[in-house]
């Protein structure tokens, strides 16, 4: 069990300041676990089932608890995007009736350190090299493709080079619309104090519909900030979160001894989308994945994806804990099949000798044309690393290092 200690005095006064708010807690309390930060902990024993937490709706921050006039300002802005700027700019910290939760936010420094839309461009920028004019066997790139969307150990690689797929650009696209809007309502705002609070709303939300609305809003809106209950890490299974009319539940999975932490999870998510997110990683994720799109479509001329299309298996091939996913299988037996045979494939209509000479073949190249290439992007990434390691920040350089040898375990486990 880890060592825990005190969460300080802010800690405190925030948890009675949420049970004055109607929050019930019960059995667990916040506290820092040396080496990983702060969480939740179970204060005694804790039996399977147990109720921990309870927030009623009233105590939560919604898109409701914003002003009338002050949302009216921002127009069409997506909900993360007027929660944030309400934060910044529409509930001062001095006379914030929030302020005794606020206090027990992390800080932008905080934010710097671990999310990589705030890491400085010698870690996300497209690729590494000795000289610029010279490709040589370090030039890697630092961020998986999944995160940048961009490959570096091939100079002529036409897979996604901009980086427009991958998660930090769809993350920063986001955030550069909803600043078009605030900062056309607020002339003088600072891009650092909203980005801050965009995250703050980013790390922290919880999916909530709101009650009594006949059209819920998009998914993407449905989103409340909920007192006590973001102290909770996540894990990739965990306390049951439930949500109503009247608010949000957190019941016990298991039993639970004193000082152990508890954890929820935030939902099925690969690695590299919750570094992404909310600036961490798993150690053990039975839900993290790599994507293959990039790599196998590259190689499927665009006729044959008009065939995958037609038949439903056009994207989404990943690479997870059991290995490549059967929708990749599909895609690449357009490449090791005739059409009569992939057809068959298909249909389920394969007797057991083909089956075994056709996934011999999809195996060689899944194991050469997809897994082939993240090995070599690892091998490259952990070298350059290794090359470079005084030039990169502490903690984007281990946190990086970590998961590439993730997805080189991933590879070889498949």
């Amino acid at each position: 069990m880890e060592e825990v200690i005190s969460g300080g005095e802010q800690h405190d006064v925030f948890t009675v300041w949420a049970q004055e708010r109607g929050v019930k807690i019960n059995a667990v309390g916040p506290a820092r676990i040396r080496g990983r930060g702060l969480g939740i902990v179970a204060k005694r024993k804790i039996q399977a089932g147990q109720e921990l937490v309870n927030v009623p709706v009233s105590a939560l921050l919604t898109i409701d608890s914003v002003p009338k006039d002050f949302r009216d300002l921002h127009g069409d802005i997506t909900v993360h995007g007027l929660l944030a700027s309400f934060l910044a700019f529409g509930d001062p910290e001095g006379a914030s009736s929030y302020a005794a939760w606020r206090a027990t936010w992390p800080t932008f420094k905080d934010f710097e350190e671990c999310m990589p839309m705030l890491w400085p461009v010698q870690v996300i920028k497209g690729r590494h090299q000795d000289n610029e004019d010279l490709w040589n066997g370090y030039a890697f790139t630092a961020l998986p493709p999944a995160i940048g969307g961009a490959w570096g150990s091939n100079r002529n690689s036409s897979i996604d080079w901009h980086g427009k797929t991958g998660l930090l650009h769809k993350q920063e696209e986001k955030l550069k619309k909803d600043w078009a809007t605030v900062s056309g309502v607020f002339e003088n705002a600072s891009l650092q104090r909203y980005t801050y609070y965009w995250l703050i709303v980013n790390t922290r939300t919880f999916y909530f519909e709101p009650p009594g609305v006949k059209k819920p809003p998009s998914r993407d809106d449905c989103m409340a900030l909920c007192p006590f209950a973001d102290y909770f890490n996540h894990a990739d299974h965990g306390c049951d979160v439930a949500f109503d009319d009247k608010g949000f539940t957190i019941t016990s999975d298991r039993n639970y001894e004193a000082g152990e932490e508890i954890y929820v999870s935030y939902g099925n998510h690969s690695n590299d989308f919750l570094l992404t997110e909310y600036g961490f990683i798993l150690d053990e994720n039975k839900w993290d994945s790599l994507p293959l799109d990039g790599l196998l479509l590259a190689q499927i001329p665009k006729q044959t994806q008009g065939r995958l299309e037609r038949a439903g298996y056009l994207g989404n091939y990943v690479l997870g804990k059991e290995g490549v996913c059967y929708r990749t299988q599909v895609a690449v037996r357009t490449q090791t099949l005739g059409n009569k045979d992939w057809r068959k494939f298909v249909e389920g209509k394969g007797n057991e000798t083909e089956e075994v000479r056709d996934g011999s073949k999809a195996d060689a190249y899944i194991a050469v044309q997809l897994l082939g290439r993240y090995t070599e992007e690892a091998t490259k990434a952990l070298s350059g690393f290794k090359k470079y390691g005084s030039g990169f920040p502490e903690f984007p350089r281990k946190t990086l290092t970590k998961r590439w040898t993730q997805i080189q375990e991933l590879v070889k486990e498949a």
